[in-house]
């Protein structure tokens, strides 16, 4: 694992994936005073790692999930057996995170070990904290992101795979819908953040030209 501090506020962990295919996997710590929210749990094999990791940085708090698949919550229920904290998600994820029903693009509900368990993100969720959440529904219908609004950071989770200059689609066959994913990422253009972090790729500053770039390039 690799631990590194993109912001005052905010870290990253990065994990290798190796099946399906082999991708780097990010997870986030945002730092509040004493206390620590955890950005996606990666897998359950990482968990371990990541709470040491948490630790040295603060006390944690809660868990903030940007969507339901297995490389974002995978590790959640883990993190319960040894921390008593809620799970966050938006609401429109929650059907698909209790296996209530498939993924559109899925024929198989998501086994995600904490059915029941992650409550609905809201306003209300994140009001004591710089932090602001949006829908980016494209990649799975309830996806989100998380701004840092000090730090002027953008948590991206899977809206973007990034490299050092370029943003890049998710992977088409683990989306929903593309084209409404590509839309979703214009948020980027309202918020203007300085620093743009993916679950999967590189961190990239923001530009003008980026979204502009990406539409061209990947919008049927």
């Amino acid at each position: 694992m690799n631990l590194r501090q993109l912001s005052e506020h905010v870290f990253q962990c990065e994990f290798e994936l190796d099946e399906p295919i082999h991708i780097p996997v990010h997870t986030w710590f945002i730092k509040d005073g004493e206390d620590v929210y955890i950005v996606d749990t990666g897998i359950e094999r990482f968990v371990d790692v990541q709470i040491r990791a948490a630790l040295a940085i603060g006390n944690p708090k809660a868990i903030l999930l940007t969507h339901g698949h297995s490389d974002h919550i995978g590790g959640a229920s883990k993190w319960l057996e040894r921390y008593d904290i809620p799970i966050y998600a938006h609401q429109k994820e929650l059907i698909y995170i209790n296996g209530e029903a498939p993924y559109p693009n899925k024929n198989e509900v998501e086994n995600t070990g904490v059915a029941h368990i992650v409550q609905p993100l809201t306003e209300q969720t994140l009001a004591h904290l710089p932090l602001q959440y949006y829908l980016t529904p494209g990649h799975s219908p309830g996806h989100v992101v998380y701004h840092h609004q000090t730090d002027r950071t953008l948590l991206t989770g899977d809206l973007f795979i990034t490299s050092e200059e370029d943003l890049h689609p998710p992977i088409r066959r683990f989306s929903v819908d593309i084209n409404e994913n590509i839309d979703s990422g214009a948020i980027i253009d309202k918020i203007k953040p300085t620093l743009i972090c993916s679950s999967h790729g590189e961190e990239i500053l923001y530009n003008e030209e980026l979204y502009k770039n990406y539409v061209l390039r990947y919008r049927d």
